[in-house]
């Protein structure tokens, strides 16, 4: 029903998100009603011998099939064309439970009238009126439902020999011996005319009555929710402002500060009173803004991203180039950096996932000891980008893995190694790999080293062309 991935736009309320999924469910359950119909039909025709008008139940179908293809088709228009509102939705619903109802009224017709149980059919699409709208429209539905069931059976009473289609089981399936499947001219017997049009009608409305309740009760605590995400969603904007308004006028001072506080330790001898306090400043003013700048990252993550930003990226140059910044640092600590990148394309923000490899190279780096080696992969497999970074460092205790990518947090291997950090880097990264829609694996051993999986979902190839999908 939706584009990438069939999910509505994310800047739909969550009324609208939830309307449009269960207009997208009702129009697979019609497929799956339209299968279930040619089935029934078919083993009713060749194993129990039913004879009715097949020819024109089949184009009653096939006719469902088309509309329903038509209703998707016009669904997808809306959401590409970014058209998604309640009012939409709604004229859709209309004209599908119309459609619906006409397409149970025809069928119904052709397969023996108010003679065939199958009757109760109309039930359903008042049930899915109900769902969708309020109830006085629900018992309007109703009561088109109970007309449609009135006019086939009276007409067929007054017009039997005309416009019945009779029911028929015989003995074989050659036809010999067929009879009626009720009562021989029982849709002429007014009283059992009476009684089908009396029980489909008190059913639509009590059927309405306690689909409305219920849908009602549903639609009263979507709207509470509808508030409440309302303010989670403001309050959610206020903290991401504040949160990059204080990150920036926090970097001026602290970046002021340790420059000042490197100026001192230029004129200071290395043994000099003080050295080692203010050589303990200048490493406490880093790890500050260490984390002023990984608060300003996060909160410029909050938002979706703006699709306009997306374009092709050389992943395999965004590693090598990351891996560069981080060799010397590698080097200094006695760590082997081994790089491989084949050539590949993905479609997404260079800058953020500048920032998603620089955040994985530059913690493997910072956790494994001297003599280990991180290793880093980068390509397309099965049609996907996906970049494994690995190292034989500190590793991450089994109980701590669900938590690595909460926000500050920090496992107690790795405070015992760097007793600073911002904990806030693996959050970043699952951010980024959300917003361009793929997903991270890891695996780790304590003491053993740790792997990381990024799965990116489309790669393109050197010339921009989407790789072959394997099984």
């Amino acid at each position: 029903m939706a584009e990438r991935n069939l999910l509505p736009a994310p800047d739909l309320t969550l009324t609208e998100r939830e309307l449009f999924e269960r207009l997208g469910w009702f129009t697979q359950v019609r497929w799956g009603a339209g299968i279930l119909s040619l089935a029934f039909m078919a083993i009713g025709w060749y194993v129990f011998h039913v004879r009715f008008a097949w020819q024109l139940a089949l184009v009653v179908v096939v006719g469902l099939f088309v509309y329903n293809l038509v209703f998707v088709l016009q669904a997808r228009r809306l959401y590409r064309r970014h058209r998604i509102q309640k009012d939409r939705i709604r004229r859709l619903a209309h004209a599908q439970i119309t459609c619906d109802l006409l397409a149970v009224a025809a069928l119904v017709h052709m397969i023996g009238g108010v003679e065939n149980h199958f009757v109760v059919l109309f039930v359903f699409p008042v049930i899915v009126a109900s769902e969708f709208f309020a109830p006085r429209v629900a018992y309007a539905y109703a009561t088109l439902a109970a007309v449609l069931v009135n006019l086939i059976g009276w007409g067929e009473y007054a017009f039997y020999d005309r416009f019945h289609y009779t029911l028929q089981v015989c003995e074989t399936a050659e036809g010999a011996r067929c009879l009626p499947l009720v009562a021989s001219g029982a849709g002429q017997h007014y009283v059992f005319v009476l009684q089908v049009c009396f029980v489909l009608t008190f059913a639509v409305y009590v059927t309405v009555f306690i689909a409305s309740s219920i849908a009602g009760r549903l639609r009263q605590r979507e709207e509470e929710l509808e508030v409440a995400y309302r303010d989670v969603k403001s309050l959610e904007a206020v903290k991401s402002q504040f949160m990059r308004k204080t990150s920036h006028e926090l970097r001026a001072p602290i970046g002021a500060m340790q420059s000042l506080l490197k100026a001192a330790v230029r004129q200071m001898p290395d043994t000099g009173p003080g050295r080692d306090l203010v050589d303990r400043a200048l490493a406490r003013s880093e790890n500050t803004l260490d984390l002023v700048d990984d608060l300003l990252r996060y909160s410029r993550l909050q938002a979706a991203l703006d699709l306009d930003r997306f374009e092709p990226v050389d992943l395999a140059e965004v590693v090598r180039a990351s891996a560069d910044l981080f060799r010397d640092r590698a080097g200094e600590k006695g760590v082997r950096l081994d790089v491989q990148a084949a050539g590949a394309q993905v479609r997404g923000v260079r800058d953020r996932l500048i920032d998603l490899v620089n955040n994985f190279i530059s913690n493997a780096v910072r956790y494994t000891d001297e003599g280990g080696t991180v290793t880093v992969r980068a390509g397309c497999e099965g049609g996907r980008a996906v970049i494994t970074v690995s190292d034989t460092g500190i590793g991450i205790a089994p109980e701590e893995l669900p938590h690595i990518f909460d926000e500050f947090f920090r496992g107690e291997a790795a405070k015992r190694t760097v007793a600073h950090g911002t904990g806030l880097g693996m959050t970043i990264a699952r951010r980024v790999v959300d917003l361009h829609e793929g997903h991270i694996d890891v695996a780790s051993r304590p003491g053993r080293g740790t792997t990381f999986r990024i799965v990116l979902p489309i790669c393109l190839g050197q010339d921009g062309v989407k790789t072959s999908q394997r099984a």
